[in-house]
């Protein structure tokens, strides 16, 4: 009992645990962003739902339906819970393991033995037997301690992973809706240019029909004309396959989608900024790379803690009788209380297998923490400079398209005037149209390069994803 007690405490006390103790790797950061704006910081881009700052209600109800109803948000969510039972059945390994087991049975031995049965042997008999098993591992080389440490970072690991993909999920509705207005704006464009058109077709017709001019210039207008009608059902077709798109995000049928806002209505927000540094800390993809990192380091624990001796304080208590009435009493207690230690003497070389296996995949998943780290760094300083080069296009673009009106107004009166022939308006209607699509998709893409910075940034997810562990202490993130 001495001993036993001994190895309790000793196990108790001991907090040494094989294998090596995580620290998080050195990271090269740069000190600012290449290409940063000129704007005040975010407080914490994390609390920030940057959706809400277009000032479309129609767009946050869509996002909200998503974040509720989104597919591969339910199975990320589910994923979540399975991890979590799998942390706990992990945990259950450093408590007592008990089990109780009742028998009874009722007894008939033979009278037609070789060997005669002994006087006043009773023929029928009855048995009653209750017991309690226990069995703890003592963990003193840190085995349960690390495979804890390993679950527990699994768990983690996929609940930011859960967080990465609600920003992708929020992401991709406001990008994809921010293109549905876009393409409704061009479609309104091309259904303009075609009533232009086909006035000046009109005007053609008409010049010809009284000898003012010859039928080539019909022909021109009706090419034109023909042009933009094949253009239309395209668009309308880009339509359709963004609102099919928008509605599988949302977890519906492909059906059409409400708009309350044109693209030109959307409000513009401010840029965020930060230190390269706060990244690392907010984007859940970083955060999910670390936590596989910190589960390989465990595991090397774990295929170390094989090269000792497996501990464990086992005991039996009971009670046995041939009388169920006099079954829970002293005389009828039975029980032991020993040790068990298992040593392994010749494997054919799995431990030390197993332990190369783990350094290989700590390795490994090192590699892709620092790729994840790059990645992001790479990721938000190709959004800034695709916003900053959007903005300098949009501004070349609106005086390019005052010098095109003024030459369009111009060529007009010149034609109406007999100076220049038809073709030459043709073409310079269609350099503004074609000015006013591209002002249309800079002004998408201006939208677009903030959504891809938020999401670069890890924006919004903890207003996106709120904790699933919540509750849970053995369990607790950021």
């Amino acid at each position: 009992m001495r001993q036993i007690i001994a190895l309790a405490v000793l196990a108790a006390l001991s907090g040494c645990a094989v294998g090596p103790d995580y620290e998080r790797p050195a990271q090269a950061t740069p000190p600012t962003w290449r290409h940063a704006e000129s704007v005040a910081s975010a407080a914490d881009l994390a609390n920030v739902a940057w959706w809400k700052g277009f000032g479309d209600p129609r767009l946050e109800a869509l996002v909200q339906l998503a974040l509720d109803e989104n597919a591969d948000l339910k199975i990320a969510a589910s994923r979540v819970m399975e991890f979590a039972a799998r942390r706990d059945l992990a945990k259950s390994q450093e408590l007592p393991q008990v089990s109780i087991d009742g028998r009874s049975s009722r007894d008939k031995l033979s009278e037609e033995r070789q060997t005669q049965l002994a006087y006043r042997t009773p023929i029928n008999s009855a048995n009653y037997e209750l017991k309690a098993r226990v069995s703890w591992e003592l963990d003193i080389w840190g085995r349960v301690q690390r495979t804890n440490e390993a679950y527990l970072a699994d768990l983690l690991a996929i609940e930011e992973t859960r967080r990465a993909i609600t920003l992708t999920v929020v992401s991709d509705v406001v990008s994809t809706y921010v293109e549905l207005l876009a393409a409704d704006r061009e479609l309104a464009l091309l259904k303009s240019d075609l009533a232009s058109r086909q006035s000046a077709l009109k005007y053609n017709e008409t010049r010809q029909k009284q000898g003012g001019s010859s039928m080539l210039p019909v022909l021109v207008a009706k090419a034109a004309v023909e042009q933009t009608e094949a253009a239309i059902p395209a668009k309308e077709r880009e339509i359709a396959a963004a609102e099919n798109a928008l509605s599988i995000l949302v977890g519906s049928a492909p059906a059409a989608v409400a708009r309350s806002r044109d693209l030109s209505t959307l409000a513009t927000q401010a840029v965020p900024s930060g230190i390269p540094s706060e990244v690392l800390a907010q984007r859940p993809d970083v955060r999910a790379a670390e936590q596989n990192l910190i589960a390989a380091n465990a595991r090397i624990g774990v295929a170390k803690a094989e090269y000792f001796p497996t501990i464990s304080l086992t005991g039996l208590f009971g009670y046995a009788s041939t009388d169920l009435t006099r079954l829970i009493s002293a005389p009828a207690s039975f029980g032991s209380l020993g040790t068990d230690a298992v040593v392994k003497v010749f494997t054919a070389g799995r431990i030390d297998a197993n332990v190369r296996q783990a350094e290989a995949t700590r390795a490994l998943q090192l590699e892709s923490y620092r790729k994840a780290v790059q990645n992001a760094f790479f990721e938000v300083e190709d959004a800034l400079v695709f916003h900053r080069k959007v903005a300098e296009r949009t501004a070349l673009l609106k005086r390019q398209r005052d010098t095109t009106q003024a030459v369009a107004a111009m060529t007009r009166k010149r034609f109406e005037s007999g100076l220049i022939p038809v073709f030459e308006v043709l073409d310079a209607e269609r350099e503004v149209t074609a000015v006013d699509r591209q002002l249309v998709e800079v002004q998408r893409d201006g939208h677009l390069s903030l959504i891809r910075i938020y999401k670069a940034m890890g924006g919004g997810w903890r207003q996106a994803a709120p904790d699933l562990l919540a509750g849970q202490a053995s369990a607790k993130t950021n």
